[in-house]
């Protein structure tokens, strides 16, 4: 971003100043802001999630996040709630909280600053995301990008394997693979690594620490939290067909029946990603779907497209974080 840039973008910032928040509560009365964060930890505790993934919110920013929408009076719903015909009258506006991936740290400092502040939230879970499993593809991919040692032998093996640039490397070799290659060819290369350098014991180690175990679910749902789900094996719904796509919502779907005892209504594209035709799909295994196309949720919203607003990263102000609450996007001037 240009000086004059960056000085427009502060300059918005001044619109978000306490004494303006009635202007902005009433652009959210009857509507209902529904957030996502996909990491609650600390910075640093998992490199390699930190170099590739999504930057995590800490427990405490969360809180500061939360405890300023519940100052404000926001009536905290779930997808459930909306499912009930649960919802706010002109005179308020509702929140969502939801994560995505399912991550073994949202089940511990998330609920932790949940529980705290009395807040119900929907965990969307990659059933494939098992403490007593293995890590997913995508993790496994920001593990060897990561590996000091392993990271030039990964790169290597796709530029032979894929007929890739040269110089292609590091984070954006990594983007590569992820968001524009077949994930069966990914899956291909990982197999040649674990096996060639024998890190299986790694990975697996690797799941343990990261993933949640059955009893983190049951008790994010008996504290009254909403579990839906994000799929199997978190795929970007792009780079697998129709076929694999209906496959990935009925065996995750099957996955918390079984641990839960009933299956999920809701369903989060991993990634966002999803094609024309895909929400027909979609309703034939939940009544609700969640994308991350940014924007409210009013009473007219489809049930199979219900759009929410994704955590922009670590604020560079309170007054940065606040244009993010009222809006949830950090655009000028915050639409």
């Amino acid at each position: 971003m240009s000086r004059l840039g960056r000085a427009a973008n502060r300059a918005a910032d001044l619109l978000f100043l306490p004494p303006l928040d009635r202007l902005w509560l009433r652009r959210l009365r009857g509507k209902v802001l529904c957030l996502l964060y996909h990491r609650v930890d600390r910075p640093g505790r998992e490199p390699f999630l930190d170099r590739f993934g999504v930057p995590p919110i800490p427990p405490a920013e969360l809180a500061a996040e939360l405890g300023v929408l519940q100052r404000r009076g926001a009536r905290f719903l779930t997808y459930a709630d909306l499912r009930a015909g649960r919802f706010p009258t002109g005179s308020e506006f509702g929140v969502i909280v939801s994560f995505d991936d399912g991550l073994r740290c949202n089940y511990e400092e998330g609920m932790e600053v949940l529980g705290n502040l009395g807040i119900p939230a929907v965990f969307f879970q990659s059933t494939a995301m098992d403490a007593g499993g293995e890590l997913v593809w995508e993790h496994a991919l920001y593990w060897y990008g990561a590996h000091p040692t392993l990271a030039p032998r990964l790169e290597e093996l796709a530029r032979r394997r894929l007929d890739l640039p040269a110089d292609l490397e590091g984070a954006a070799l990594i983007a590569r693979l992820r968001d524009a290659t077949p994930v069966v060819r990914v899956r291909e290369l990982l197999a040649e690594l674990a096996e060639r350098f024998d890190t299986a014991g790694e990975l697996a180690a690797a799941a343990a620490r990261l993933y949640p175990s059955a009893a983190h679910l049951r008790r994010a749902r008996e504290a009254g939290h909403e579990l839906g789900s994000h799929g199997h094996h978190h795929v970007p719904r792009c780079n697998i067909s129709p076929e694999a796509f209906e496959l990935e919502l009925s065996h995750s779907a099957a996955c918390l029946e079984h641990v839960l005892g009933e299956a999920p209504r809701a369903f989060s594209y991993p990634f966002n990603s999803h094609l024309p035709g895909d929400g027909e799909i979609c309703g034939r295994h939940y009544l609700q779907v969640a994308t991350v196309d940014a924007a409210l949720v009013t009473p007219a919203t489809p049930a199979l497209a219900l759009p929410r607003f994704t955590w922009p990263g670590p604020h560079a102000n309170r007054l940065r974080r606040r244009r993010w609450l009222c809006t949830g996007t950090l655009a000028w001037p915050g639409r």
